[in-house]
């Protein structure tokens, strides 16, 4: 089986979108879920074999893989072979976290009759090395939208309050992915969400030949979900991919709030990534005492949310953090 692939865009940039269109090849099984596993995968190796293969399982189904009851015990079985057609290890031989999750998912995807996997997880850009090491062949594709779009769906969705830790997570996250697709080319891929759907065929077709993959209509063919003017949702009747939400900020932002969130964007980013939104936010005094505003809520927000969770679990709160702030 060749390397698994990981989509490492933000959040509300196509991701779960591009993990429906490489699903409907038959070539690919994809997760439904969110990935977590190498978030906690420094804690799991701290596990015994029995307990670490249980936890991992727990992991693979909590984001979106089916693991049917009566052969969860097969698969932790699985998870604990040192090699295809070796008995259980144990002490120093036991296979590593990363080891177990491979043998995990592999199964599954052999289950659905595929060759290859899926998996969202808007963290793992800050897991790029990580990943690589226990998956050398992977593929990461970041997805990058504008900054302006995400916000525009974000106040859609009624979580304007966020605007300004989504623009932090931007700068960080579309960073660290231009740099480490310059240290990776052959693994990680930085795609444009807006060239996607503008030129779904011609992006696919790329995309499948940078991940291995042979090109199948059928991946175009994707229900519209989740859409930002309505309630969570992953089921439609309506299907394939449109450039209806490129550009809607326009419709759906102040002036003064689009001039918030040009404050709090990176512009020498945005120059690189979208030279065509240069002027479009123009900074003012009004845009800019906004912003200030904007990210003093969010700094207050996210505080409590990283105490809380410091509070409940203390080294995986502080690995987290560490690993935004150092990106």
């Amino acid at each position: 089986m060749e390397g698994p692939i990981f989509i490492i865009g933000r959040q509300h940039s196509g991701n779960t979108m591009l993990a429906r269109c490489l699903g409907q090849s038959p070539e690919v099984y994809s997760a439904s879920g969110e990935g977590t596993f190498f978030e906690r995968r420094d804690r799991l190796a701290r596990k015994s074999a029995s307990s670490r293969a249980a936890a991992i399982l727990a992991r693979v189904e909590g984001s979106g893989s089916e693991v049917p009851e009566e052969f969860r015990p097969e698969v932790k079985r699985h998870m604990r072979l040192a090699g295809e057609g070796s008995g259980p290890t144990s002490g120093a031989n036991e296979p590593t976290p990363g080891e177990m999750y491979a043998r995990c998912m592999g199964w599954v995807t052999r289950k659905n009759r595929a060759s290859r996997w899926v998996q969202k997880a808007t963290s793992y850009v800050f897991y790029v090395e990580d990943i690589l090491e226990c998956f050398p062949e992977a593929r990461l594709l970041f997805l990058a939208r504008n900054p302006l779009d995400l916000a525009a769906s974000m106040k859609r969705r009624g979580a304007w309050w966020a605007v300004a830790r989504m623009a932090y997570g931007w700068n960080k996250g579309v960073r660290l992915a231009r740099r480490l697709a310059r240290k990776h080319p052959k693994n990680l891929a930085v795609i444009r969400y807006e060239d996607f759907v503008r030129a779904p065929e011609e992006e696919m077709r790329s995309i499948c030949s940078f991940c291995g993959l042979t090109f199948y209509e059928e991946t175009l063919r994707i229900p519209h979900v989740n859409r930002s003017e309505s309630p969570y949702n992953q089921s439609s009747s309506d299907t394939g991919i449109n450039a209806s939400r490129v550009g809607y900020y326009d419709e759906i932002l102040t002036a003064a709030e689009a001039g918030a969130v040009g404050a709090l964007v990176d512009g020498r980013l945005i120059e690189d990534i979208y030279p065509e939104l240069s002027g479009k936010a123009p900074l003012s005094l009004t845009g800019a005492s906004y912003a200030a505003a904007l990210a003093t809520g969010a700094a207050l927000t996210t505080g409590g949310e990283h105490l809380r969770a410091l509070l409940n679990e203390p080294r995986h709160a502080l690995e987290r953090v560490k690993r935004r702030l150092m990106a």
